[in-house]
Order: C-alpha cells, then sequence, then structure tokens
C-alpha cells in the first residue's frame, strides 16, 4: 500500500494526524521526483491530485484551517478544471481564522458546516454485523405474502374481466358417465378459473421482463433520465464507487445501471425485478449537495434494497401503476392547454394512484428498515445516512416550494426513493436549527406520540423519528457519537396522552364509529318489527349515523370559538403533543406559495414559508368544492408569492398540516370554511338514510297504520 493510500485509508477511519503525516510524506516525495519547490498543483499525476484534496480534508477536521485554506487557494490555480471546480465547492467551507484575544477561544464550528468534509464519526472496521431492532418485521414474509396477495388480485380481476364471461355450455359428459352430469357446474367454474389463472400468470411473466422498461420510459420521457458510469460518479463520491465494485463482488451481482435525473431536489431511488437487472438513480442535485461519505450512504442503502428483494416486489407490482400515472400527466398537460374541466381529470387519477399505492406502503416500510441496516453495516457509518436524510429532506423541500404542480418526480417515485417526501418538513425544519438537542425535539412526536403508529400507515417509509432513533442505536453499538441527539427536551405524559388517546380516535373516525352504532340500533329496531319493516332498514340506519358522525366531527374537531396563538412553523412541529384530532388554533405569517395554474388546481398543494420551515394549508371556499374550482383558488392565486397572515387550525398526522379559518393579505380577507362543509355533509348523509328509511315499503305501511 502506498503512502497516499495508507492516508487515505487513516482518513477514512478517523487518524487524522496520521493521515496527515502520510498524504505530507507522500507529496513530499513527488515534489522532490518533480524537482518542484512546492507541492505540484501543477501535476497531472490523478493520484497526486487525489492525495491533495484527501490533505485538505485531513487538515480541516484536525482542525488546522489555515493550512487546509491555503491547499485549497493553491488547487484553485490547478489546470485540472475538476480540481478547480472541487475547490470552489469546498472553499467557502472552510472556517476563516480570525484573530480574537487569548482569553476567549474560538468558537467551534457548528456541525452542519463541518458535515461536508465528513467530520462525522465512523466505525473504525467495516462489515462488523449489528443486530436488527426486535420491532423490525420479517422482510421475507412480507415480500411472499405481497406477491400473493399481488398474485390473487391479478387472478381476481382476471376472472371478473374474461374468465366469468366465457361460456362452457356445451360442456357434457357421455351418457356412459350419466352419474357425473352433477359434477359440470363445478367443472364449468373450475374451467373459467383456469382460464383466469394462465392469463394472471402470463401477464405477471411479461411484467418480469417488461416492468424495468416501462419505468426507464417513463423517467426518460417525463424526468429525462440519463445512464451515467461508474468513473461518473467517483468524481463525486469515490467512496461511493468502491463501495458499489466490493458489494457487487462479495454479493455475487452484476454492478445496477447507474442513472442520473437533472431535478432540482435531491434524490434517489431504486427499482427493477431481477437483482443482475437493478437500476439506481440519483438526481444531480444530489451529487452535488451530499458530501461524499453521504453519497456512499445512499448508494449502499439503495443496493440494500436490490439485495434484499423488495424492490423486486414492489417493482413488479409497482409498476402498472406507472402507466395510471402516465395518464395522469398526459390529462393534466391537455387541461393546462385547454383550460377546461378536464384538467381535473387529472387529480381523480391521482386518487385512483394513491389509494392503488397503499397496500405496497408495508413492504415499502419494511424494505426501507432492512436497507438502513444493510446500509450501516456496509459503510459503518449511521451518521452519514442520518445526514444524507435531513439534508435530502431540506433540499426536496426548497426545491419544491414553488411547484405549481404537483412533482411528477416525487410521487411517482414514492415507493421507491430513500425516503417519503410527504414527511420532510420536519427533517427541513430540523436542519436549520444548530443545537443537535433542539433538532432532536422536533422528531419527538415521531418516536412518543401514540397517534405516529397509526398515522404511519399513510407513509411510505418509516416515521422519520423513527428511522433517526434506530440509526442512532446503531451508532452506539459501534461506540459513535450520533448525529442527532434524539430523546432530549421535555418528555410526553404518556400515560394522560394514552387515555385520551382513545377518545380521540373514536373522534377522528366519528363516521365509522356512526356506522357501527346506526346498524347495530337498525339491527334491534328490524328484530322488534321483523313482521313490518323491511331489513334494508338496517343499512338506512347505518347511513344516518355515518352523518351524524361526520357532524359530530364538525364540531368536536373545531371546537370552540377560534382564538388563534402566534407561532411559527418550527413550534407547531416541535410540538409532540400535536395530533390530528385536538386542532390548535394558530396564526402564522409567511410566504405563499404552490398554488398551480387554472387547469390544474384541484391537484396543487398550497404552502406557507415563514422563517423557521414550510407547512402545506388547506382551503375550503365557502361555496365548497364548486368554489375551490371557480372562484376560491382563483383568488388564491392572485395573492402566490406574498407576504400574508394565515389563521387556522393546526393538526398532525404522518404530516402537519393548517386547515385554513382565513388569509389575510393587507385589508383584504380571504375565508375558508371547513367546519360549515363537514357539517353540511354531515346533515346531507343524515338527509340520505332519513330518505332511505322512508323509502322502504313496509315502514310506509307501518307508519299509515300509526
Amino acid at each position: 500500500m502506498t503512502p497516499a493510500e495508507a492516508g487515505k485509508e487513516a482518513l477514512r477511519q478517523g487518524r487524522f494526524q496520521e493521515a496527515i503525516q502520510l498524504l505530507e510524506a507522500y507529496l513530499a516525495q513527488s515534489r522532490q521526483q518533480g524537482g518542484a519547490a512546492a507541492i505540484p498543483t501543477g501535476s497531472s499525476d490523478s493520484q497526486t491530485l487525489e492525495a491533495q484534496m484527501n490533505l485538505v480534508r485531513a487538515y480541516h477536521l484536525a482542525g488546522e484551517a489555515e493550512k487546509a485554506r491555503a491547499l485549497c487557494l493553491e488547487l484553485l490555480q490547478h489546470p485540472d478544471p475538476q480540481a478547480r471546480g472541487w475547490a470552489q465547492k469546498i472553499l467557502p467551507r472552510l472556517p476563516q481564522t480570525v484573530e480574537k484575544p487569548a482569553a476567549s477561544p474560538p468558537s467551534p464550528e457548528p456541525a452542519s458546516e463541518a458535515q461536508p468534509l465528513s467530520s462525522r464519526q465512523r466505525a473504525a472496521q467495516l462489515g462488523l454485523r449489528i443486530p436488527l431492532p426486535e420491532r423490525a418485521g420479517s422482510l421475507r414474509w412480507a415480500k411472499w405474502g405481497s406477491l400473493g396477495v399481488g398474485i390473487l388480485f391479478l387472478w381476481g380481476l382476471s376472472f371478473v374481466l374474461v374468465g366469468s364471461h366465457l361460456d362452457f355450455g356445451r360442456l357434457s359428459f357421455p351418457r356412459q358417465l350419466w352419474f357425473l352430469q352433477g359434477l359440470l357446474p363445478w367443472l364449468r367454474n373450475g374451467l373459467r378459473w383456469l382460464v383466469a389463472g394462465s392469463l394472471a400468470v402470463n401477464f405477471g411473466v411479461g411484467l418480469l421482463f417488461f416492468a424495468p422498461w416501462l419505468m426507464d420510459h417513463l423517467h426518460r420521457r417525463l424526468h429525462k433520465l440519463r445512464w451515467a458510469t461508474l468513473g461518473e460518479i467517483e468524481r463525486h463520491s469515490p467512496e461511493a464507487a468502491r463501495l458499489l465494485q466490493r458489494l457487487c463482488t462479495q454479493k455475487q451481482l452484476k454492478q445496477p445501471r447507474l442513472g442520473v435525473i437533472p431535478e432540482g431536489g435531491p434524490l434517489a431511488f431504486v427499482y427493477g425485478t431481477f437483482p443482475d437487472g437493478g437500476r439506481i438513480v440519483v438526481t444531480q442535485a444530489l451529487l452535488q449537495q451530499l458530501a461524499p461519505d453521504e453519497i456512499a450512504a445512499v448508494y449502499a442503502q439503495a443496493l440494500g434494497r436490490i439485495v434484499n428483494g423488495d424492490i423486486l416486489i414492489l417493482t413488479l407490482l409497482g409498476s402498472p401503476l406507472q402507466l395510471v400515472y402516465l395518464a395522469l400527466e398526459q390529462v393534466s398537460q391537455l387541461g393546462n392547454k385547454r383550460r377546461d374541466l378536464i384538467g381535473h381529470v387529472a387529480p381523480l387519477l391521482y386518487l385512483i394512484y394513491t389509494v392503488l399505492s397503499y397496500p405496497l406502503f408495508f413492504l415499502s416500510r419494511l424494505g426501507t428498515s432492512h436497507a438502513d441496516h444493510f446500509a450501516v453495516e456496509a459503510t459503518g457509518n449511521p451518521n452519514g445516512l442520518v445526514a444524507a436524510l435531513l439534508k435530502s429532506a431540506a433540499g426536496l423541500q426548497e426545491a419544491h416550494k414553488n411547484d405549481r404542480r404537483p412533482s411528477s418526480l416525487l410521487h411517482c417515485t414514492r415507493l421507491f426513493s430513500f425516503l417519503d417526501f410527504k414527511t420532510t418538513a420536519a427533517a427541513s425544519a430540523a436542519v436549520r436549527l444548530r443545537d443537535p438537542a433542539q433538532a432532536g425535539q422536533v422528531f419527538l412526536w415521531d418516536q412518543l406520540n401514540p397517534w405516529a403508529r397509526w398515522m404511519q400507515v399513510n407513509s411510505s417509509h418509516p416515521l422519520p423519528g423513527h428511522r433517526f432513533q434506530v440509526l442512532a442505536e446503531y451508532a452506539q453499538r459501534l461506540r459513535l457519537l450520533p448525529e442527532l441527539r434524539l430523546g432530549s427536551g421535555s418528555k410526553l405524559d404518556g400515560v394522560r396522552l394514552q387515555s385520551r388517546f382513545w377518545l380521540d380516535l373514536a373522534i377522528y373516525a366519528a363516521e365509522v364509529v356512526g356506522i357501527l352504532v346506526g346498524w347495530l340500533v337498525g339491527l334491534i329496531l328490524y328484530l322488534l318489527l321483523q313482521d313490518r319493516l323491511d331489513p334494508k332498514v338496517i343499512a338506512a340506519v347505518a347511513v344516518v349515523g355515518c352523518g351524524l358522525g361526520l357532524g359530530s366531527k364538525a364540531v368536536l374537531m373545531y371546537r370552540g370559538s377560534l382564538s388563534p396563538q402566534t407561532t411559527d412553523v418550527l413550534h407547531l412541529l416541535a410540538d409532540p403533543e400535536a395530533d390530528p384530532c385536538r386542532s390548535q388554533p394558530v396564526e402564522l405569517e409567511g410566504e405563499l406559495l404552490g398554488l398551480g395554474q387554472a387547469g390544474y388546481q384541484l391537484g396543487a398543494e398550497l404552502k406557507l414559508q415563514d422563517a423557521t420551515g414550510l407547512i402545506p394549508l388547506r382551503f375550503t371556499s365557502p361555496l365548497g368544492p364548486v368554489g375551490n374550482v371557480f372562484s376560491g383558488l382563483k383568488q388564491l392565486r392572485a395573492l402566490m408569492g406574498r407576504r400574508v397572515k394565515v389563521v387556522g387550525w393546526f393538526r398532525r398526522g404522518n404530516t402537519a398540516w393548517v386547515d385554513l379559518a382565513y388569509v389575510q393579505a393587507g385589508s383584504k380577507q380571504l375565508h375558508s370554511r371547513p367546519r360549515l362543509w363537514l357539517a353540511l355533509l354531515g346533515l346531507g348523509v343524515v338527509l340520505l338514510g332519513i330518505w332511505g328509511v322512508f323509502y322502504f315499503p313496509n315502514l310506509r305501511f307501518y307508519l299509515r297504520r300509526w
């Protein structure tokens, strides 16, 4: 091993002084051989250039800021454009030395400033085995279970569309087998199911080969996907390139195809139906905004999903949904051009796409947890993965805050990416904080609130707080200082929260409770008056119960008068007692963002950004959904980009949002009526149920007798 390679290895393991000695010795030897009086910054030797870059990192991490800046300034004059570009990117991150009195030593740089140069701790040895947490489920059973459910669904769909329409009426037994005639109905139905099963098998086998091509075509058409070489990735992260080569050799895998998308936000996703045909795709922003060790952690996590096999099942089951998304994109573009109601078909298609994706969320969450474990074992760097998740969350929020329509890349890669963009608000706010204790406070809700376990069902990935907590446990097992100080700050009163949780859950699902109570009341009425009532009265009373439940939600979720408290996004996200049922009246000030064009307004997301973070807003026109289409959202669109005051009810599930009461810009107020329209919806359902009760003939006859 050469001194340059030994110095690189010492730097990777955190032995900074040893790395400095080895790298300086190597560069001194190169200087003597080149006959130069200084470090040979003009040398064309790539190994010498890499040694200089590593020496800059070593100086910085050892606290020798002056030497780090001096060498970086020399690299700015290097003839190699790659070296100059690297130096231009690194130099602003190096702290400038300022002379201070001896009594006041220089304050340490915040952790966020040192992260790009990999100052975080990591394991001294790779390949250490770390046990999975006890709460981690069996990925094998989840994969086979999801595949079995998918096959049964496809089989049933094939029967409904094709098998049930087949006519085997002419099929019969010979006279000699007259005693088998009773089996004919069973035989005919069996043949229908057999044909349906054959179609399902052929369709599934076709998906094995067609699904990756479909995904490739989707991303080339919508997101300008291009394939990259390992050398291109190596320029951004040599560790990532080495890691891919090492792990593929160890697992006897063909190297995945590496893709790059020129998208604004840092994102990575993976797909493929065969282990040797996987694709790992990242955005250009991820390569530019993340440090080399963080990029390596992201690639290790993506490769873990291929090795573990969950992404293979997700691609097989999820690729047909991409056809729905392609239709969504085409309809939305057509709606933007024509500016008529056809654009509102797009949100309906998006709703279908989301509902069909829900059954795959469980496998995606479990696969993400196992892939995180794989990445930590492969890199020995749980802190690098934590930093990558935090930076990516903040980068996605910043890149897409001005989107005038939902980002197709974020939505159609939700199952396949390394984080859920729907849950990035808290992580993005945490990045703005320099104190790790305060940053950890933001994730207390995910870790301790009883609503978190229920709301996680709506997320395609584990909630960030759960994920960071597990990664912190991995760091402790490796005897490393965790990147985030989780669990600090005020503790939740678990007994009080748990005691009120069940009541809040009943309020949150009041329409379901109403259906059950109504069904029970209807059943009792029918049993008491069985000779006079139609059994359909049970369903009618259940509908009335559903309407009463919706009406009670309007009263209980938006209880009392609107007396808002002035606050900011960070304090709302850091509230560990927030829930989706007990709304908090709040007042916020910031910039209004996100509402789309007229042709796609139902699919747009309204957002407010203040100095501490970004939070979604939900607007309900006083005229209801029709008013949203033709009036309310058009007025809101005129306020986009302006500083406004919003008043409403804060609620939190897997993500946080504010149900608007009104938006104020200057002296103009635009009102929203979520409580009114929830009550009207409940009243409408009650009237529908009452109409059903009186519609049934037996009940009309009974009432006339009275």
